[in-house]
């Protein structure tokens, strides 16, 4: 498995959570240093930028499955998520590889069986008053993800927190199920991770919280 952005909080978590459960994982970073001596020889590095088609594609080429935990609201202003993204999904495209596995915000777009509960409403109106520009990022990824032949998966949550919490308590769509407004970094990579095998969530984009 290949994983984007695995140098920020949920993209580590997901590194250690494929290592644990005996995948082969290889961590794409734009900065090897964020990284240096977490996981030894252990885990291949792909140092590159995400806008760059040569690095993206030799990533791909290398994977099963893409884990993408690029998330505007992690990393910083000039990380290119949402060139990436599209670059991420031509090399998929390009080598076959289908199983994708992505991350989102329900403040951002909600699921045709979802209602807007106040808490989204007030982190929506949040979102895009105080940081538009994370609002549009997200938005296009979203669109690019779920506008292409892939079997995606967006794992949705509204605020997070380092490390591990004692495992996500609710998995389900705003509105209709008790979805809070937090997930700890470890529980929501331990969800993206079991993704990979579970297709009860293919071309859905569930919201978890603990």
């Amino acid at each position: 498995m290949t994983v984007f952005g695995a140098d920020n909080d949920i993209g580590r978590e997901i590194v250690e959570e494929l290592m644990w459960r005996g995948y082969e994982v290889q961590a794409f970073v734009t900065d090897r240093t964020a990284v240096a001596g977490t996981w030894g020889s252990r885990v291949p590095i792909v140092t590159g930028q995400l806008t760059d088609p040569v690095a993206v594609d030799t990533a791909v080429a290398w994977a099963e499955a893409v884990v993408n935990a690029v998330d505007p609201r992690l990393h910083r202003t000039g990380a290119h998520p949402v060139e990436g993204t599209g670059q991420v999904v031509t090399a998929m495209g390009r080598h076959g590889v289908r199983r994708y596995i992505g991350f989102g915000s329900p403040a951002v777009g909600l699921c045709p069986k979802e209602r807007p509960t106040p808490r989204v409403r007030v982190h929506r109106a949040c979102l895009k008053v105080l940081r538009p520009r994370v609002h549009e990022q997200m938005r296009q990824m979203m669109a690019i993800v779920t506008g292409a032949d892939l079997e995606w998966t967006i794992v949705r949550f509204l605020r997070h927190s380092r490390g591990r919490g004692h495992g996500l308590k609710y998995v389900g769509y705003f509105g209709h199920d008790a979805i809070g407004s937090h997930a700890a970094a470890g529980d929501i990579a331990a969800f993206a991770v079991t993704q990979l095998l579970d297709a009860r969530h293919v071309t859905a984009a569930p919201a978890v919280s603990n």
